[in-house]
C-alpha cells in the first residue's frame, strides 16, 4: 500500500518527487528519507493540522510512511465518526 497522503505532505514540504515515487511504505523518515530538522518540523505541523496529535516526530522512534498514513486514516475516521454522532444526536 502506498502512503499517498504522507507522500503528498512530503512533496508539499519540498522533498524530491522522484525520490518519493520510489518510496515504499516501510521507508522511515530519518533513515530512508533523511528528513532535515526543518522538514521534520514542517511535517509535524502539517500532521497536527490534520488532527494527528499525541506523538512527536522528534522522538527516538523513526516513523515509517505507513505508520503516518495509518495515523492520518485513523484521525479522519474518528472525525467522520464524531461528525456522524453529532448529526444523529442533533439531527
Amino acid at each position: 500500500m502506498k502512503a499517498t497522503r504522507v507522500i503528498d505532505l512530503l512533496i508539499t514540504i519540498g522533498l524530491p518527487q522522484d525520490l518519493l515515487q520510489s518510496a515504499e511504505s516501510d521507508w522511515q523518515l530519518r533513515t530512508d528519507l533523511g528528513l532535515s530538522s526543518a522538514e521534520t518540523l514542517q511535517l509535524q505541523i502539517q500532521l497536527e493540522q490534520l488532527g494527528c496529535t499525541g506523538f512527536s516526530l522528534w522522538d527516538t522512534h523513526d516513523y515509517s510512511l505507513q505508520e503516518l498514513e495509518s495515523m492520518i486514516s485513523t484521525t479522519k475516521e474518528n472525525a467522520h465518526f464524531s461528525l456522524n454522532r453529532t448529526e444523529v444526536n442533533h439531527g
